[in-house]
């Protein structure tokens, strides 16, 4: 039986395209952004804001909205916006104060900033999880586990969704970073699903069944994050800056408690509503699982190099989850990528030629950089205070609502939830101390519940969602779409939902 033949796959004749004038649409899609930016400029800072500092904001804008029309690829767009800053940076980077200090040197501030996302932990988490699914593809486990898979629950697309959903589930109480485990683990395993059904990545065959899975793993794995206080690196990062700040203890169970109700609905609908949203073309195959039977037995017993890369993904596991206080999860990744070279798993050849990994690589290092130059000029505490006075005017249950919601979507400005942690959360735990009748507990679990989710609005909101946004399966366009939208419901159940649930256990 032959799975590629026309009575597994559906076709899909190609819709035609105007293609009256390509390079109109491309100028256009390229100036979009550049007007957007200039006119920004061109507009008087707000009161508060230095010009230095809303010139720089129109230049994270314009980058943003490269990001969203891409009249470039995501990662030059990226590369642009660092260099345009770093070039500028005498008038977006830098105060007249710091330009006149004596012994400051702009030139080598600026590109040491431009160049600091490269040493961002992260960045190179991601750049390892690009790696680990090579091995996977190199050796053929990643084949060999697809199979299985699809063995047992490949006759419905739906069910491949759940499972995948449920995977990451599993290992989300014991690995605090959601890159090493969805973007280590879940990632390289489902990648080499789509293949089967010839669904292939940068290709219009894509949404046949990729697409579907890529954004059920991602969204799958943010509410795993927000879920479990163990789930996320920046979920204990917060509980201390919680602790500190406003001298609360958040537990382990009190967290677990007060974020299952919301779980429990998003985990339940998740795979579900990206299956109404964005569908895969091909919904059933009911003879999958008996041709991946027989596929299976073909294949024979493990390789040598199936059983080394086994073993290593085994010790990157076994040290994520309990060595995580001896050794960080990135020093694990990229240890485990060196003994793949050593051992001959991959070549040094393969990993230089893996284009997906290094083309991320440059993508998020420069987002990283960008981000983190918002709270460097002092846009990220100006919003903050903007709204602060605003907050305190209304009564306790408005008040976190809002608290919330603010926090929530200062997440578009952020390309790493531990920046967004360190900056954003003891200047929002101030703000509710301000807020009449509002307990601090509650306020500062409703927050920190919130990370997680957080997670799912853009294609750099977490660790690795830069690994599925790179993956092939998610156009830019489609990914910021699907990321409102799926932020909006995740968002719209916490409030509905959490909140009347911290008021009980805050």
């Amino acid at each position: 039986m032959n799975f590629h033949s026309k009575a597994f796959l559906r076709e899909h004749p190609q819709s035609s395209v105007a293609s009256a004038s390509p390079l109109s649409r491309h100028t256009l899609m390229a100036a979009l952004p550049l007007a957007i930016g200039l006119i920004m400029i061109l507009l008087p800072a707000p009161p508060g804001l230095p010009l230095y500092s809303w010139r720089y904001l129109a230049l994270f804008v314009t980058v943003i909205v490269g990001l969203i029309v891409e009249p470039v690829p995501a990662a030059a767009v990226g590369f642009l916006g660092i260099t345009a800053g770093a070039a500028l940076s005498h008038f977006v980077l830098f105060s007249p104060a710091q330009l006149a200090a004596p012994g400051f040197n702009a030139n080598a501030a600026a590109i040491s900033w431009a160049l600091s996302g490269f040493s961002n932990s992260t960045v190179w988490l991601i750049f390892s999880a690009f790696v680990f699914s090579l091995g996977y593809e190199k050796t053929g486990l990643g084949k060999r586990i697809s199979l299985l898979l699809l063995s047992r629950l490949g006759a419905r697309t739906l069910t491949l969704g759940y499972a995948v959903m449920f995977a990451d589930l599993l290992l989300a109480p014991f690995m605090p970073s959601n890159t090493a485990r969805s973007g280590g683990t879940i990632f390289p395993v489902i990648k080499n699903i789509p293949e089967f059904y010839q669904s292939l990545p940068n290709d219009p065959s894509s949404r046949r069944i990729g697409s579907y899975l890529m954004w059920t793993a991602i969204a799958s794995t943010c509410v795993t994050s927000s879920m479990f206080l163990t789930g996320l690196a920046p979920n204990i990062l917060a509980v201390e800056l919680v602790r500190k700040t406003v001298h609360v203890e958040l537990g382990w169970g009190q967290w677990f408690i007060a974020f299952l109700p919301v779980g429990l609905i998003l985990l339940a609908t998740t795979p579900l509503l990206a299956y109404v949203l964005y569908p895969p073309e091909l919904k059933r195959c009911p003879e999958v699982p008996a041709w991946a039977r027989q596929q299976l037995g073909e294949l024979g017993a493990f390789s040598g190099k199936e059983i080394t890369l086994l073993i290593l993904v085994i010790l990157a596991l076994a040290l994520w989850i309990f060595g995580a206080q001896m050794v960080d999860p990135t020093t694990v990744a990229l240890m485990v990528v060196g003994l793949l070279v050593v051992t001959r798993t991959i070549t040094w050849t393969d990993v230089l030629d893996d284009k997906p990994a290094f083309n991320t690589l440059v993508w998020f290092g420069t987002l990283v950089a960008l981000a983190a130059g918002l709270a460097q000029v002092g846009v990220v505490a100006w919003l903050a205070g903007l709204v602060g006075p605003l907050l305190a005017t209304l009564p306790a249950l408005a008040g976190l609502i809002a608290l919330i919601v603010l926090f929530f979507l200062l997440h578009y400005l952020f390309a790493s939830t531990t920046a967004h942690t360190t900056a954003l959360l003891p200047l929002m735990l101030i703000v509710a101390t301000k807020i009449p009748g509002l307990p601090i507990a509650t306020a500062a679990l409703g927050l920190c519940l919130s990370l997680g989710i957080m997670g799912i609005i853009t294609p750099y909101g977490t660790g690795p969602s830069p690994v599925y946004a790179g993956s092939g399966f998610l156009p830019g366009r489609d990914y910021w779409r699907l990321g409102a939208i799926f932020g909006g419901y995740y968002l719209l159940v916490f409030l509905l939902v959490g909140v009347p649930m911290l008021f009980l256990v805050g």
